[in-house]
C-alpha cells in the first residue's frame, strides 16, 4: 500500500514538474524585444494614433471631391378654412392705392392650401469648391505631416521600450551571474569544510576552522536567497514590459559576457544623433504641421469660389395650380463667398499657432541640449568603465593566483582559515565588480542606441 502511494505521488510530482517546465519561457534578448513590440499596450496605442492620422487624411482629401446630398420628403398636410377668413373672397387689385378695376379670388396663405393633400419632394444637390485659398491642399499636407509625427512618436515609444527591455534583461543576467558566483564560492567553502573536518580529525586543525567554514556557508546561502529574490523582481519587471500573464514563468538565455555591446554606436557624432533621434524628428514634423495649420487659418478671410447643381422632383406643391402632377427641373450656377469681418478671430488663431510653433522650437532646442549632455556622459562613462574593466581583469588574475597559493598553503597548514577566506573573498569581490562593470557598459551602449534612434 505504501509503495502504491509513493509511486502515485512520484507520478503526480513528475506531471507537475513537466507542466511547470512547459509553462516556462526561455527567451533571448531579441525574442524579448519582439514580444514586447507585439504585446505592449503603449505600442498598440501608438499604432492607433497613426490610424487616426490616416482617418484625418481621408477627411481632408474628401474636400477635393464633389459634395452630393439627397433630400426627400413625403407628408400629408391639412389647413382649416377658419385659418384664412378671406379665402374665396373677391378683392380689388390696387395700383399705388388706386383700384385698377380688376378683382382676384383670395387663396389660403402659403405654404398650405385649403384642403387635405399629400406632398412629395426630391432634391439632389451637388457642390464643388473651385478655389479655397489653398486651404484644402494645406489641410491634406498637414494630415500627412501629422502621420509622420505619430510615426516618429511610435518609433520613439519602441526605442524607449527597447531600452527598458534591455535594462530589465541585463539586470536578470546580472543577478543570475551573481548567483553563479555565490554558488561557486559555496562549492569552494564546502570543499574547505571537508578539508577542515579531515584536518580536525587528524588533530591538525582546531574545531574553530570547522565552525568558521560552516558559518561562511550559511552566510553565502542567505546571500543566494537574497539575490534570488532580486531576480524574481527583475523577472516580474520584464514580464510587465512583455505584457505576459502573471502565472507565466520566464527565463533568460546566456550571461552578461554573451552581450558585448554595440561599440559602433560610439563612433556616431553628436550631429548624427541630433538628426536621427526620434524625438527631434517628431518635434520638427510637429512644427511643420503647425506651419500648415497657420496657412489654413490665414486663408480663412480669402474668397471661396464654388459651383453647384440641383435636380428636383415634386408634386402637391403649395402654389397654383395645386394639382397632383409630378414636376421636375434643375438649376446650375456658380457662387462666391467672402468673409468680410470675423471679429479678429483669424488673427487670434494665427497668433495662437505661432505661439505653439515657438514653444515647440524651444522644446527642440532644450532636447538637443539634453541629448548633448546624455551623449557626452555616456561616452565618458564607457571610457571609464572600459578602463575599470581592464584593471579589474588584471586584479582578478592576481586574486585568483593568490587564492590558489592560499588554498595550497592551507592544505599544508602554512596559513590560517582566515587568510584563506580573505583570499577567496577578494576573488569574489573582483568577480562581482567585473559583472557590475559589464552590466553598466551594456546599459550605456543601450542608452546610446536609444539616443541615436538605432
Amino acid at each position: 500500500m505504501n509503495k502504491t502511494i509513493t509511486t502515485g505521488m512520484l507520478i503526480i510530482a513528475f506531471f507537475i514538474s513537466a507542466v511547470t517546465l512547459k509553462a516556462q519561457k526561455v527567451i533571448s534578448l531579441p525574442e524579448a524585444i519582439n514580444i514586447a513590440m507585439q504585446n505592449n499596450p503603449a505600442i498598440k496605442a501608438g499604432e492607433n494614433q497613426i490610424k487616426v492620422a490616416e482617418a484625418k487624411y481621408m477627411q481632408a482629401h474628401s474636400t477635393f471631391l464633389p459634395q452630393a446630398s439627397l433630400l426627400t420628403k413625403y407628408f400629408v398636410a391639412n389647413n382649416m378654412p377658419e385659418m384664412y377668413p378671406l379665402a374665396g373672397v373677391s378683392v380689388p387689385v390696387l395700383n399705388h392705392g388706386v383700384p385698377t378695376g380688376d378683382n382676384i379670388i383670395m387663396h389660403p396663405m402659403a405654404p398650405f392650401m385649403n384642403r387635405t393633400r399629400d406632398v412629395a419632394t426630391f432634391d439632389l444637390n451637388l457642390v464643388y469648391p473651385l478655389y479655397a485659398g489653398k486651404k484644402r491642399i494645406n489641410a491634406v499636407n498637414s494630415t500627412k505631416k501629422l502621420k509622420e509625427v505619430y510615426s516618429k512618436n511610435l518609433l520613439e515609444t519602441k526605442a524607449e521600450l527597447r531600452l527598458k527591455v534591455k535594462t530589465a534583461y541585463y539586470n536578470i543576467l546580472f543577478v543570475s551571474d551573481v548567483i553563479n558566483v555565490y554558488q561557486q564560492v559555496l562549492n569552494q567553502l564546502n570543499d574547505h569544510l571537508r578539508m577542515a573536518e579531515a584536518a580536525y580529525k587528524e588533530g591538525v586543525r582546531s574545531e574553530f576552522d570547522v565552525l568558521d567554514f560552516k558559518s561562511k556557508i550559511e552566510e553565502f546561502k542567505s546571500r543566494i536567497v537574497e539575490v534570488e529574490g532580486k531576480k524574481v523582481v527583475a523577472e516580474t519587471a520584464l514580464k510587465n514590459l512583455l505584457a505576459l500573464p502573471d502565472n507565466d514563468s520566464i527565463a533568460v538565455k546566456g550571461s552578461l559576457n554573451d552581450y558585448p555591446g554595440n561599440r559602433k554606436i560610439t563612433l556616431q557624432s553628436l550631429a548624427d544623433i541630433n538628426r536621427s533621434n526620434y524625438k527631434v524628428q517628431s518635434l520638427q514634423n510637429l512644427k511643420e504641421v503647425l506651419g500648415l495649420k497657420e496657412k489654413i487659418e490665414a486663408a480663412g478671410n480669402l474668397p471661396t469660389l464654388f459651383t453647384f447643381g440641383n435636380y428636383h422632383i415634386y408634386h402637391g406643391k403649395d402654389f397654383p395650380p395645386f394639382d397632383k402632377t409630378w414636376r421636375n427641373g434643375f438649376a446650375v450656377g456658380i457662387g462666391l463667398k467672402i468673409n468680410l469681418f470675423d471679429g479678429n478671430m483669424t488673427k487670434g488663431k494665427k497668433q495662437e499657432i505661432q505661439a505653439d510653433i515657438d514653444r515647440v522650437q524651444n522644446f527642440q532646442q532644450g532636447l538637443k541640449l539634453q541629448l548633448r549632455y546624455q551623449y557626452n556622459k555616456s561616452l565618458e562613462n564607457i571610457q571609464s568603465l572600459e578602463a575599470q574593466k581592464k584593471a579589474a581583469l588584471a586584479h582578478l588574475a592576481v586574486a585568483q593566483k593568490a587564492y590558489q597559493i592560499a588554498e595550497v598553503g592551507y592544505k599544508n597548514g602554512v596559513i590560517t582559515n582566515i587568510e584563506l577566506n580573505d583570499s577567496q573573498l577578494n576573488v569574489t569581490k573582483v568577480k562581482l565588480s567585473l559583472l557590475n562593470i559589464q552590466k553598466n557598459l551594456l546599459l550605456e551602449y543601450a542608452n546610446l542606441a536609444y539616443l541615436s534612434g538605432n
